[in-house]
């Protein structure tokens, strides 16, 4: 089955923002401004209401009550606010009920955001890739897009399967659902994306963030992979699953990315996890 044809099937995907995904249409550009952003937001009321709300909870804590969208990027930076409007925007649409995952609905959200915060970290790195840290963000997000596609589109005895070939035959996700299905949620993702018209950075970094594209230059996808690796060995408490946890030799030796240099990434990860956790929660 064909990555186009899982996406096909979904029909009850909750709708983005058109004005987030405009956002983040904007975000590889080198120096977006305030008033851009700002524009942007005022297109869309509920979005904006749901954003002075979150500016106005007690984690920011503002002396002043937030009243317009001008004021919140004015007091939080657009960074911040960026953070704010996508984790909004993306957060209804991965906190689907999926009767198949009862158990792993809230624990794919939570991964994304700390990918997301995680991908950030990795740029920071000093890493040879190219993107801006708002980008970053948003293909750390966005990275497991298709789990969240797969879990609504196949049938209970294919995500059966999938699970069994996980648990039983020590198979990564990515390889039990390219064994059953013939592709799997990175695939899937990057189709999603795509299907959005989101930018192709974007859509390379979630399609590959399992198998990552050194180039030259090196793509999101490099940052995608090690976010989610180091996002996982962050959360290994949790369950993280072993495949997951580690970096290809490729990229380590490209990247010079030994294991005292990701522990010390996860070291920072965990320092955010209060951020991480408020984050989740917003909507």
């Amino acid at each position: 089955m064909k990555a186009q044809e899982i996406v096909g099937k979904v029909r009850n995907l909750p709708p983005v923002s058109q004005a987030a995904l405009r956002l983040v249409t904007m975000l590889d550009q080198p120096a977006i401004s305030n008033d851009e952003i700002v524009e942007v937001l005022k297109c869309d009321n509920v979005l904006t209401a749901k954003l002075l709300r979150a500016c106005n909870s007690p984690f920011f804590g503002l002396e002043e009550p937030v009243a317009s969208v001008d004021q919140a990027v004015f007091l939080l930076g657009h960074q911040q606010i960026l953070h704010i409007v996508l984790t909004l925007a993306f957060g209804g649409a991965m906190s689907v009920t999926m009767p198949q995952y009862a158990l792993e609905a809230e624990d794919l959200w939570r991964h994304s955001v700390t990918t997301a915060q995680a991908a950030e970290s990795v740029l920071a790195e000093g890493l040879d890739v190219e993107a801006e840290p708002s980008v970053a963000f948003t293909v750390g997000l966005l990275h497991d897009l298709g789990k969240l596609v797969m879990g609504l589109a196949l049938t209970t005895e294919q995500l059966a399967e999938i699970q069994a070939r996980v648990a039983l035959a020590g198979m990564s996700r990515s390889e039990a659902e390219q064994d059953v299905v013939g592709t799997d949620h990175a695939e899937v993702g990057g189709e999603l994306l795509r299907l959005w018209r989101l930018p192709e950075t974007l859509v390379e970094g979630v399609r590959w963030h399992h198998q990552p594209q050194l180039g030259p230059p090196a793509g999101l996808s490099v940052v995608a992979h090690v976010a989610n690796v180091v996002a996982h060995r962050a959360r290994a408490d949790t369950g993280a699953r072993q495949g997951s946890a580690h970096v290809t030799e490729e990229v380590r030796q490209r990247f010079q990315l030994d294991d005292s240099r990701l522990e010390a990434m996860v070291t920072r990860l965990r320092a955010q996890f209060e951020e991480i956790e408020h984050l989740m929660h917003l909507g």
